[in-house]
This record gives structure tokens, sequence and C-alpha cells, in this order.
């Protein structure tokens, strides 16, 4: 893990993203990069399911928002769905975050705000294993505007 953002697949399909800031361009490349080793280790039948949980961010400079869309966009067609949390308390981000989502052009990618929305909008994605692990990663961070599981 490192102060930027954790991620690893643990479990099936879903890779768990856990995002405290990305100040800079090149720390989103680095994301980028981590994201792009995660699936690249799926077998090439399988597409890989994200669930990125925004909550720590405050807000993305510019320039790292801007390197996000692009990762997005070329996310598409390599991520089946995509469930990314915000916190219900920080607007600013959240409508970031949707003009992202809006940009890179890709129904399946949907921004929440409640870790039972991530659940609902990826379930028929999982397997119980990974329903399981899921609910285990979102509960792992607990953020004081949210409902508890």
């Amino acid at each position: 893990m490192s102060d930027l953002f954790s991620m690893q697949r643990t479990t099936g399909r879903v890779i768990e993203a856990r995002v405290f800031a990305l100040w800079t361009r090149e720390d989103a490349d680095i994301y980028s990069q981590a994201l792009a080793a995660e699936v690249s280790k799926a077998p090439a039948t399988m597409q890989p399911i994200l669930c990125a949980d925004h909550r720590p961010v405050r807000i993305y400079p510019q320039s790292a928002a801007d390197r996000l869309t692009e990762l997005f966009q070329n996310m598409n067609t390599r991520l089946e769905r995509i469930a990314i949390l915000v916190s219900p308390t920080n607007a600013t981000l959240n409508l970031q975050l949707q003009r992202i989502v809006r940009e890179a052009g890709y129904e399946n990618r949907k921004v929440m705000h409640e870790p039972r929305e991530a659940l609902a909008h990826l379930h028929d994605s999982l397997n119980p294993q990974e329903r399981d692990r899921l609910r285990d990663f979102l509960a792992e961070y607990q953020d004081e505007g949210q409902k508890p599981f």
C-alpha cells in the first residue's frame, strides 16, 4: 500500500482499490499502471470487476482529474463493471467524479455514495465469495457520512 492508494485482487475477479490522494498527473499514472497490472494478471477470457473506493479523497487537482478521464476511457473495454464509491458529504468530489465518468462514456461504470449501492451495482456480476469479500473490503473504511452496513 502506498500513501496514494491501495490495490489488490484477493477473491475471484474483483479488484479492490482504495484511493487516498492523487495530487498530480504522475500520481494518476502510477494508479493507472497499478490497475493495468492487476487487470493483466487475469486470464484473457475473464473481465475483472473494479470497486474503487474514493471516500478518503478530498478533491483531485485538474491535472490528475484529466488523467483519470483518460485512464477510465482506456479501461472501458477491459473491465466488466466498475463501482466508484465517494463520500456523500463530499459534493465537490462527487461532481468531479460524475463528470469524469460521463466523459469516459461507459454505462457499466457508476458513482455511488453508499457501500450498499456499490454492492447492488456489482451484484449480478459477482459470485457469493466475491460478494462476501467485497462487503468486507467496503466495511474496512468507515466514513462519517455513511450508513452502517
